[in-house]
């Protein structure tokens, strides 16, 4: 059990006219049940009140997320039912959950786009959140709108539209761990054309200490993003809105001993190597709307190039083993089409297409130091990795709505086909001291595709404008893909590829206003049944950790929320969520419970919130206790006697046999006595292998197998 205290700060808002003073505001919160009216929703590819949609739906303003001066996507966990987002040390890597569905690596499982625009990097979800109209995020499968990346739940942010006023908004903020954050938004009309200009910057000094560094913080943090977007309207109906977007981000510090959150020690490393993340993004889209009286045209093109640097202290201790470094490069180029019928009486539709292409350039550099000889019986200076995945989509969708098939009665029905294609080449290999540069272990060239129908179905009964209630059967799906960078360094041949995973959700809903819309509440509930959920797990024939199916999940749940308006001024909210999972992954809490106040009068807003969380999943699955007892048992192998360092065969015996796990299930407190112990048997009964390591300095498949099988005979003997 934790508790998240959340407070954001009171932020003043000035504009300038160029006529007068005023403020142009256009927030509005679903969570709020005085502007519930003012509501437009936009996910469902068309302008809807949050009560035509049938499903669930949380709509956020900049007014209601709690957090500090400089939010992201990580302070709305607490508002929106059954979404987490599991706080690791580096928001460029933050794993995302909604219902139990989500990855700490590869494709996300839940779409965010920007503006129309989509994000395919689940790297990119964790960005500075300013100038923002409004964020819709809907849990539940959304793929036959959005396809692949939607698998579970959808992400819409709105920012604040160009306007033909002039006006400046500055902002500027301290907040804790000496963060500061400043803002500047330009809007500069000229005649059709809606111009904005828009600046960020955000740096926090961090909270992790690294003992190496004398307890110094270790994961500093610094941003910056510019952006232009701008309108044209013509004279026949024609909208265009186009933009261009760059962001830098840094991000110091790898945490990986707080993946639990529940550790007393969660902000304390012991890193030698600082660690790094860099991003540059650079994106622009186009975007055109046509209206005519019965039909609506909408096009938007997309461009994104990315470049990222990562700096990793990869033995995650105080010693110099080795560091690794990688460099990744993506172009991401989308298309999509859609025509929809404006809004009548009888039916809505809307037809469209999307299409992709994805070029992934990855390079890995691991560089071994002055203490490798704990973990490599070789001279080895550097191991190389290379990887390019280059993948296209196409899909077309289609979604009717029948609206008053009996009174207050719609249903809606969808299809979508979704086909992705994916290549990929990889090779790895390592340099040795002294001898031939390249000596290659793996090379792989494959590819593959995936194919998918994508139905929905979904029945909303509205009996009035505060009561309604709604059903709704909906296909989620995922395509694989490969594992991108094995450490494997045998000869040993390595399956990459893991499988498309795919799910039902089956969901009821129920919502009410009362009291003159002053009092919400709404409850739902929700069965999951899949297959081939994509996990991150240990490799099963080595180490490391892979991509791999798991096989059949079952999740279910519910989710309840209440927002009561107590005048034009005060309002509070508050949301449960209960989640059951028969596999339980890392970082889905089973209940989560938050509750909020919010202030608003003139120009004038704050917020505050707290949430609770319970049966947080982080080390209850077998594998990652595995994982944890693995690397602390050999922390402990890696300690030697001052005067006493092991040999060179006693280290590679050590690190051999640990490994391949034969230390797995022995006592901390006992650990280092079964190493001497080990290590004596093998110098008086088996003494021609270390005489052979000493000797030649080579450890072939042959003489691994040979240690492993000694040394497990050996514990046999002693358990």
């Amino acid at each position: 059990m934790r508790f998240i205290f959340c407070i954001i700060g009171v932020l003043l808002y000035s504009g300038l006219s160029a006529q007068q003073m005023s403020v142009l505001s256009t927030d509005s919160t679903y969570n709020i049940v005085r502007e519930l009216q003012e509501v437009v929703v936009t996910a469902e590819k068309r302008e809807l009140n949050p009560g035509d949609i049938p499903t669930a739906l949380t709509v956020i303003t900049p007014r209601s997320i709690p957090g500090e001066n400089n939010p992201d996507l990580r302070n709305i966990s607490g508002i929106v039912p059954n979404f987490y987002m599991q706080e690791g040390g580096l928001k460029l890597s933050t794993p995302l959950y909604i219902r139990g569905i989500g990855t700490v690596s590869g494709t996300p499982p839940v779409g965010l786009y920007v503006d129309g625009v989509p994000v395919f990097d689940k790297n990119a979800f964790v960005f500075d959140l300013y100038d923002i109209r409004q964020i819709e995020v809907l849990r539940g499968p959304q793929t036959t709108l959005y396809g692949r990346n939607s698998i579970n739940g959808l992400i819409n942010i709105n920012t604040n539209p160009p306007s033909n006023v002039f006006a400046a908004q500055v902002k500027i903020g301290y907040s804790s761990y000496r963060s500061q954050n400043y803002n500047l938004v330009l809007n500069l009309p000229w005649k059709r054309l809606y111009n904005k200009l828009s600046f960020s910057y955000n740096k926090s000094e961090g909270y992790f200490k690294n003992h190496y560094e004398q307890d110094r913080k270790s994961n500093p943090s610094d941003s910056y993003n510019i952006r232009y977007q701008g309108n044209v309207f013509t004279g026949n109906n024609w909208e265009i809105g186009f933009g261009i977007n760059f962001n830098h981000s840094f991000d110091g510090g790898y945490a990986y001993a707080a993946i639990d959150s529940l550790k007393v020690h969660r902000y304390t490393v012991n890193y030698n190597i600082p660690s790094s993340y860099k991003r540059d993004l650079l994106s622009s889209y186009l975007n055109l709307k046509k209206k005519w009286q019965r039909l609506a045209f909408n096009t938007v093109t997309s461009y994104s190039r990315t470049q990222d640097r990562q700096m990793l202290d990869a033995d995650f201790t105080y010693l110099d083993v080795f560091d690794n470094g990688k460099k990744s490069r993506q172009n991401l180029l989308t298309q999509e089409f859609n025509i929809q019928s404006n809004e009548n009486r009888h039916v809505d539709w809307t037809a469209g297409a999307f299409g992709f292409y994805k070029d992934l350039t990855n390079r890995y550099l691991a560089t071994f130091g002055k203490d490798k000889a704990y973990l490599l019986p070789m001279a080895l200076d550097n191991a190389k990795y290379h990887n390019n995945t280059v993948t296209w989509g196409i899909a077309g969708y289609g979604q009717v709505t029948l609206k008053e098939i009996w009174p207050g009665m719609s249903l809606t029905a969808g299809l979508r086909y979704d086909y992705e294609k994916s290549e990929l080449n990889y090779r790895d290999s390592l340099l040795f001291s002294g001898q031939q540069q390249y000596t290659s272990y793996h090379d792989s060239k494959e590819d593959k595709g995936f194919k998918a129908w994508l139905p929905k179905f979904s029945l909303l009964q509205r009996w009035n404008d505060n009561l309604s209630l709604y059903l709704s059967v909906s296909k989620g799906y995922k395509a694989g893909g490969y594992n991108i960078i094995v450490n494997e360094m045998s000869s040993q041949v390595v399956d990459l590829r893991y499988d498309e995973e795919k799910l039902w959700n089956y969901e009821l809903s129920f919502s009410q206003r009362l009291m003159d819309n002053r009092l919400s509440y709404g409850l739902n509930v929700f069965y999951i049944n899949g297959e081939n959920l994509i996990i991150r797990l240990p490799n099963p024939n080595g180490s490391g950790m892979l991509n791999q199916n798991s096989g059949e999940i079952e999740n279910w749940g519910a989710e309840a929320n209440v927002g009561y308006q107590f005048n034009s001024v005060w309002s509070v909210m508050a949301n449960y969520s209960w989640l059951h999972m028969e596999n339980p992954v890392l970082a889905s809490p089973e209940h989560k419970l938050y509750g909020g106040v919010n202030f608003r009068k003139g120009r004038w807003s704050a917020s505050t919130g707290i949430q609770y969380v319970k049966g947080l999943y982080t080390d209850l699955d077998a594998a990652t206790k595995e994982q944890l007892e693995y690397g602390s048992g050999l922390m402990e192998l890696l300690k030697q006697p001052l005067y006493h360092p092991l040999s060179l065969h006693e280290k590679v015996i050590t690190l051999c046999a640990a490994t391949h796990k034969v230390m797995l299930g022995i006592e901390k407190a006992k650990i280092k006595q079964f190493q001497a112990d080990l290590l004596r048997h093998f110098d008086s009964d088996y003494p021609e292998i270390g005489q052979e390591i000493e000797e030649k300095k080579v450890l072939t498949e042959e003489l691994i197998e040979k240690i492993v099988e000694t040394a497990k005979e050996f514990k046999k003997s002693r358990c």
